[in-house]
């Protein structure tokens, strides 16, 4: 597959595949992403979009193929070490911690991505976070429209609230490429119009590459750049959203229709 513009593209997925047990999730799965674009991951349940994300966060481990960041081979390297590299997920399921604040929430996303060593410290109530870091949390919340929430805990948000808590916790770690897996799950249209909202600002007023993983098409549509179909583990199609969602193969295997 060509390079997006002839750019070296920042993340490549270079023919991954991968079984768990009898059963191939992934089949030769290519694609690139190039610095500061917007991709979508869409397909039908169990086409195997998660397990891609999965193989480039580093949850798992391709059977074959590799995955590389800014031309670099990163599959021998951990979760942990791949989030470091600039690398940050969002989850379907919703994952904060209900009794913190926001402010709580970006400040030991920040901590935790530099590894300085001090996050045990703010859990045990001994170390106060620094001048840089609050203004860090203060910027990270006026990305993503919560300014007036900071020192409001979690448990008090509505989901909508929430899943924005969880893309500037991403956000505070300084990514280099955002991996947004259903992040409309759960909301309701104008929260999903909010957050599809914030995601483009993000990725063009702070030029972080975003793969999103997403089964509204509309929320997709306001968001994405290119898109890349995945089907039964395989890549069926990719280009621009509107070229794909024509294709008769896309529509057969994503929308169970072809006109």
């Amino acid at each position: 597959m060509p390079e997006p513009d002839g750019e070296r593209p920042l993340l490549e997925v270079r023919s991954i595949s991968i079984h768990f047990g009898g059963i191939q999730a992934l089949a030769d799965v290519s694609f690139q992403v190039a610095p500061g674009e917007a991709v979508a991951l869409v397909g039908p349940n169990g086409a195997g979009k998660t397990t891609v994300f999965n193989c480039i966060s580093g949850v798992s481990r391709p059977d074959t193929g590799s995955v590389r960041l800014d031309g670099h081979p990163i599959d021998h390297l951990s979760a942990a070490r791949r989030a470091r590299l600039g690398i940050k997920r969002t989850f379907q399921r919703l994952e904060v911690f209900p009794e913190l604040t926001v402010r709580d929430h970006f400040l030991v996303a920040d901590r935790v991505s530099r590894g300085d060593g001090r996050l045990w410290r703010d859990l045990l109530n001994m170390g106060r976070p620094t001048t840089a870091e609050l203004e860090a949390a203060v910027r990270v919340a006026g990305v993503v429209g919560l300014p007036d929430a900071l020192d409001t805990p979690v448990a008090a948000l509505t989901l909508g609230r929430c899943r924005l808590v969880e893309l500037g916790r991403a956000l505070a770690g300084r990514p280099r490429l955002l991996l947004a897996d259903e992040p409309s799950s759960g909301l309701d249209v104008t929260e999903t119009a909010e957050l599809a909202a914030v995601l483009r600002a993000v990725q063009r007023d702070e030029g972080v590459t975003i793969v999103l993983v997403e089964h509204d098409l509309d929320m997709v549509a306001e968001v994405v750049d290119r898109a890349v179909v995945l089907d039964s583990g395989h890549v069926i199609a990719a280009g621009p959203l509107s070229q794909v969602i024509a294709d008769p193969v896309v529509r057969r295997a994503y929308l169970g229709r072809t006109a």
